[in-house]
């Protein structure tokens, strides 16, 4: 489902208070400071030349602090911008690192059924998924030794208890990465519309904000960076 025009509306208040407190243009920080450039599909190199991102700031010149302009350029683009990794097991996908053999965890939400992809009646569905991941990177990865995971998502016990406790306990807060479309998702419900309760503190504390430098308070949450050794894993979910 496709994000709503208040979803781009908090991204360019954020980027507005960003540039009034440093004195940078706001396309600057439209760039920088918000998930723009990944939402309309383009890669991690932040490419300012780009001409889809060029496209984007001749249209937003008209009216910066416009969200309109963003979700129309959006809606244009969205069902081109792949949103989940592939291959993927129903919410779950992983990417490994040869280098320190290790995954890292993705999650998506893909469930169709309308109750939520963390609810209690879809624990069990996201356990199997969860399952035949991990029995899949066994198999294709076994010099595997560790999990990783960064995520706001680990703030919320619905989606920790999915893995083994000693992963969830690991979780340490990380800097936000504010071009990443991940942290800005504790701001949509499981529908893809707006959490008003956690939006409406948002806008609350970065009404306030001063120093340009603690805009990650703004956030009622954190991005956390979880590890574990895979083995927890695999006894966690009952693979031999």
């Amino acid at each position: 489902m496709p994000y709503p025009h208040a979803f781009f509306a908090l991204q360019l208040t954020f980027a507005d208070k960003i540039a009034a407190l440093s004195g940078q243009s706001f396309q600057e920080m439209v760039l920088r400071y918000t998930a723009m450039y990944r939402i309309l599909g383009l890669d991690w190199s932040l490419d300012p030349s780009h001409p889809v991102w060029q496209d984007y700031l001749q249209g937003m010149r008209q009216a910066p602090a416009d969200a309109e302009w963003s979700h129309q350029v959006y809606l244009a683009r969205c069902d081109q911008i792949p949103t989940h990794p592939t291959p993927n097991w129903g919410c779950f996908a992983y990417t490994y690192s040869p280098e320190w053999p290790s995954v890292h965890l993705h999650f998506a939400n893909v469930d169709t059924s309308g109750v939520g992809p963390l609810s209690h009646q879809r624990q069990q569905a996201r356990l199997a998924e969860l399952r035949a991941m991990f029995t899949h990177i066994k198999q294709t990865h076994p010099d595997t030794i560790e999990v990783c995971g960064g995520s706001w998502l680990y703030n919320r016990p619905a989606y920790t208890r999915l893995f083994p406790p000693e992963y969830a306990a690991s979780a340490q807060a990380d800097r936000p990465h504010l071009i990443a479309r991940a942290l800005w998702g504790q701001f949509l419900h499981h529908d893809e519309q707006i959490n008003q309760e956690i939006a409406s503190l948002f806008l609350q504390r970065l009404s306030a904000l001063e120093d340009m430098e603690q805009y990650a308070q703004c956030f009622p949450y954190q991005v956390l960076l979880t590890k574990a050794p895979i083995g927890l894993f695999y006894r966690f979910y009952g693979i031999d």
